[in-house]
């Protein structure tokens, strides 16, 4: 009897150890995992691919941001800012943008953003000079040239689990010292809405407009046009609180090209030599569409009717206007596609809406309200004239969510896409 009770006491002794060993193996390898997951890989390259049909250059997981003026790509994965030289093959890692303390640190880690369905985290512009400028976590950091530590400059007054804060298109570097962005939040009080502005490498921010309580929900978008140097604000969302408007004194005051229907809801301009061209953000059929606003003349015209919002569009380096629409569940969506329509602005005025091609996309993924719901998107550089359209697919069932492709100029406008290409 005590030689069995000395073996059952020696096999749970070793039953716990080795329960032990594989506990502390299994966190270990989880923290080697996460440690690694947190900083980050140095490089990512790119590969040859094939999206919606369209020959490609394409990356995991990378949310684009902007062309810089020497023709560089920036990107981002999760809290992370990655680069592709111009002419290089491999995004390589800048900075690791800091969330203060808070629960969005957890989006550091990839497999909070593949639950979460969240690839989009930070927002970041470059200035010509090098410094960067970052959205996270509700606050804005600026982490200046030759520096390794970013600096918190403003918190931001609305932002959380619903409240964007600033929307993709809403945070503008002007020149090297001067920073705008414009609020974007759900507002359902119909609060007061304001643009800032820094002069000051973002030492102090000061709120230069403010539209007055129940004028408007938000700010859509902070532009500059390249051909005016006037600078434009875009506003939503139900009609008497869309508005397109310029200035050309940094906001002291605005002047109203349109505003009061859906005509004038709008998230991008692209702006031509003589015209300011948009895609709506509405679901009324009656006005979906694409618009040309003619600088001269100040005529609107219809270039196409189309069946879902445009929240990207962008002008490359060689003319080429491109918008995207997304889906969303809105009435006038056919069908689950997303889509891209290449413009030509010579065309567009000779030809109307037969000018504007539409390549069908991605299929909408994750669509069903609740936890998992996501808008399916096509999402774009926001400057204008880069070397070709870089565009972060996002809960597409084609692609891994967060694909960044990037597809040339002259893939574009080729002539052997014309079976993907539908003339309508």
């Amino acid at each position: 009897m005590a030689d069995t009770n000395n073996i059952s006491g020696t096999k749970k002794k070793w039953f716990k150890k080795r329960l032990f060993l594989v506990a502390l193996l299994i966190l270990l390898t989880g923290t080697f995992y996460f440690s690694k997951d947190y900083s980050g890989a140095e490089t990512i390259s790119l590969t040859n691919n094939v999206a919606f049909g369209l020959p490609c250059l394409s990356a995991c997981e990378l949310v684009v941001q902007e062309y810089d003026k020497d023709g560089n790509l920036w990107a981002s994965r999760g809290m992370i800012i990655y680069k592709l030289e111009k002419g290089d093959n491999k995004f390589r890692k800048i900075a690791h943008v800091p969330t203060g303390f808070s629960i969005f640190w957890l989006r550091n880690f990839s497999i909070i953003r593949k639950l979460t369905l969240r690839p989009e985290c930070i927002e970041v512009v470059v200035t010509s000079s090098g410094n960067i400028s970052a959205l996270s976590a509700g606050k804005i950091w600026l982490l200046k040239k030759g520096e390794k530590i970013f600096k918190e400059t403003l918190k931001l007054t609305h932002y959380g689990f619903g409240d964007q804060g600033i929307r993709n298109d809403g945070l503008l570097n002007l020149h090297d010292s001067v920073f705008l962005f414009g609020e974007y939040f759900i507002n359902p009080d119909h609060a007061e809405v304001r643009l800032f502005k820094s002069t000051n490498n973002q030492n102090s921010w000061d709120a230069i407009y403010k539209f007055r309580p129940g004028q408007i929900r938000h700010i859509h978008a902070v532009q500059k046009d390249p051909y005016s140097d006037r600078l434009w604000v875009c506003t939503g969302d139900v009609s008497e609180e869309s508005i397109i408007a310029w200035s050309d004194d940094e906001f002291q005051t605005i002047n109203i090209i349109g505003q009061g229907s859906q005509v004038w809801r709008v998230c991008q301009l692209v702006f031509t030599e003589d015209a300011v061209i948009w895609g709506t953000d509405t679901g009324r059929e009656n006005v979906a569409g694409i618009y040309r606003w003619d600088r001269k003349t100040a005529e609107l015209k219809q270039l196409k009717k189309i069946d879902g919002i445009v929240f990207f569009g962008t002008l490359l380096k060689n003319g080429t206007i491109v918008m995207s629409t997304n889906r969303e569940g809105m009435r006038i969506e056919k069908d689950d596609k997303t889509r891209l329509f290449i413009i030509s602005e010579h065309d567009s005025l000779e030809a109307g809406a037969s000018s504007v091609k539409t390549i069908e996309c991605g299929t909408w993924n994750h669509k069903n309200r609740g936890f998992w719901f996501k808008f399916a998107m096509l999402r774009f550089q926001r400057d204008q004239g880069g070397a070709a359209l870089a565009i972060t697919c996002l809960n597409q069932k084609e692609l891994p969510d967060g694909e960044l492709i990037i597809i040339s100029e002259e893939t574009l406008q080729s002539p052997m896409l014309t079976s993907k290409l539908i003339e309508r």
